[in-house]
């Protein structure tokens, strides 16, 4: 009998295929899983119905539940269909890659004017013609170098010849800023006309002139507090300079008038005893200045040098008659003319002068008790005994009644210092009442000599505190200068340390010690965030694969295979994360739906037999 035929209705393409066992003991799991009294068979006993391992059917029951969901959402999804993805991509790829050509043309021709000549951008391009060539090996060095205006020969020549020597560590750092001038401490208002009244403070000194060819001394007296009104108050011109003199100086000035604080220099004519009984006579006091101290008698000093300057032309014109005429080379007359000069002079200024007026602006709405205050503050502020080495070992002579002459005494003793004079006079006070002290002035001189050699040695120890103090600053200041210029220039900070890491590598233990702590691993991990901050992450990691071929170049045949490895490693440690290139796209990783639902078995895994 021949088979009937298969009916005309029917055929292998309308015939839909029946799902396979496995999807129907999947499906029927998850219908477990969420109804199991729907089922009348566990889910046991129909895997092993249809040869199927019950906890791979579980496992990929787990898996597939997820891809599930989103399909049957999907098919389920009320409203218009999303627009396709697919459809988009290709107009706004077409799009973004025509304004990412004019933005690259646009930059081609920026490029062309920046110079490869600086270090950084070497190291840039070359990092990143490694970087993009590995990427890309499509990419030719005529493509790259087109594109960022670069000379093909130019990379060539890099890739070819690295630079023969390892560039500078570091520039040698500019040095530290020279420091600001010292400022001037603000002047003391000494003798301003608001701090010393008239009448109250007198002071007189000794200068030289010179007038038809024969030396004069000019000996004058000044009011302080007055000198708005008469610059000098006496004037002498003599050939000589003596004790009577000065005091026909200082009863001129003083004309009656008592109470006088007298401001002397510690010349001979001005500390003569005459000069001294003179103003005792006169109701004067006696106030003698430090010696070598011409700024305790400011105002009398620029007196004299104002009056100097304009006399100049006439004394040397007499100079220059007297030269001429040697006969009128007379002191009488040289005198004559000199103070006929210095009076029409002092005159002239006076009528001319503007210090009434400052003077009286000074001294106006002030009290007259704060003057009085004044004027006795500044008496006290000239009264220098305790500041001066010669008056203060004359009193030290009279007080204890030492041997000897007085001026021996203070010629012997004026070398030391003034703190030594009085620690050894603080001592001597204490043992000048015993009489077994013999020679007091030897006993005074041991004192004088123990208290300088202690002075001595805190001298020595101060200025080697002070010499340690600026080499400290000066050390501080370098390592301020070093830092600075490797922030302002971080690729020779990280040269500098990639040549101090091979001080690091142990060649028996094949590491580096201690992790390269200290300058090199500093060094390191400085520069290469200055160079994230100032290029990118992609340039600062560019820049580093640079340096790094340059360091091996420079170090081949000098360190061993597995210290540069190590040292490359090490550096890779510090660099910043970038972003996937195309040809390397992120690892995959696990949806976020999947879920584990059993644990993996730690036994023998049984496979389903091939069917």
């Amino acid at each position: 009998m021949q088979p009937h035929p298969p009916p005309l209705s029917s055929s292998s393409h309308d015939r839909q295929p029946g799902p396979s066992p496995l999807l129907v003991v999947i499906c029927l799991t998850i219908v477990h899983r969420l109804r199991p009294e729907w089922l009348t068979v566990t889910i046991g006993a129909a895997a092993q119905a249809e040869q199927l391992n019950p906890e791979r059917v579980s496992r990929l029951c787990s898996r597939a539940l997820s891809a599930f969901e989103s399909t049957l959402g999907a098919l389920t999804r009320i409203g218009r269909p999303p627009r396709s993805a697919e459809k988009d991509a290709a107009p706004r790829a077409a799009q973004e890659l025509l304004i990412a050509r004019s933005l690259l043309a646009l930059a081609t021709s920026v490029l062309r004017y920046v110079s490869v000549r600086q270090p950084a951008v070497r190291s840039l391009l070359l990092g990143a013609w490694l970087r993009l060539s590995a990427a890309h090996p499509a990419l030719t060095q005529k493509q790259f170098c087109a594109t960022l205006g670069l000379s093909p020969r130019t990379l060539r020549s890099w890739l070819a010849l690295p630079p023969t020597a390892t560039p500078a560590a570091a520039p040698d750092p500019t040095p530290p800023p020279p420091p600001p001038p010292r400022q001037r401490p603000p002047r003391r208002r000494r003798f301003s006309f608001d701090l010393v009244l008239p009448a109250t403070q007198l002071t007189a000194d000794t200068t030289d002139l010179q007038a038809l060819g024969i030396p004069l001394k000019l000996i004058a007296a000044q009011d302080i507090g007055d000198r708005h009104q008469s610059l000098l108050d006496s004037v002498i011109v003599d050939d000589h300079e003596s004790a009577e003199l000065v005091v026909a100086a200082l009863r001129e000035a003083i004309a009656g008038r008592e109470g006088f604080q007298v401001l002397v220099d510690q010349g001979t004519p001005y500390m003569a005893a005459a000069t001294r009984a003179a103003l005792e006579a006169l109701g004067a006091e006696h106030a003698p200045q430090r010696e070598g101290m011409p700024t305790d008698k400011a105002t009398i000093e620029r007196a004299f040098g104002s009056v100097k300057t304009y006399a100049a032309p006439l004394l040397a014109l007499s100079n220059r008659i007297a030269a001429l005429l040697p006969q009128l080379s007379r002191p009488e007359l040289a005198k004559a003319l000199t103070t006929l000069v210095l009076t029409a002079l002092l005159r002239a200024y006076q009528a001319g002068a503007r210090a009434v007026q400052r003077a009286d602006a000074e001294r106006a709405g002030l009290d007259p008790r704060a003057l009085e205050q004044a004027a006795e503050q500044a008496r006290e502020r000239v009264r220098v005994q305790d500041q001066s080495i010669r008056l203060r070992l004359q009193w030290i002579y009279q007080a204890y009644a030492f041997s000897g002459t007085e001026t021996q005494f203070v010629k012997t003793f004026s070398r030391f210092a003034l703190p030594v004079i009085e620690q050894a006079e603080n001592a001597f006070a204490v043992q000048a009442h015993r009489p077994d002290i013999v020679n007091r002035i030897a006993y005074f001189a041991a004192l004088v000599r123990r208290f300088n050699q202690e002075f001595l040695a805190a001298q020595a120890r101060r200025r080697h505190q002070q010499a340690r103090d600026r080499t400290w600053q000066q050390e501080v200041e370098r390592v301020e200068a070093e830092r600075t210029a490797r922030h302002h220039d971080p690729l020779a900070g990280l040269r500098a340390a990639l040549d101090i890491l091979p001080q690091y590598w142990h060649s028996q233990r094949k590491e580096i010690l201690f992790d390269g702590c200290g300058p090199g691993r500093v060094g390191t991990r400085n520069s290469i965030q200055r160079l994230t901050e100032l290029h990118g992450a992609q340039a600062a990691v560019d820049i580093t694969t640079a340096t790094l071929r340059d360091f091996v170049a420079a170090q081949a045949g000098q360190l061993e295979a597995d210290a540069i490895a190590a040292i490359d490693q090490f550096v890779r440690r510090f660099l910043p994360p970038t972003a996937p290139t195309a040809n390397h796209p992120p690892t995959p990783t696990c949806p976020a739906t999947f879920t584990m639902t059993i644990l993996r078995r730690n036994g023998q895994i049984q496979h389903p037999p091939f069917s």
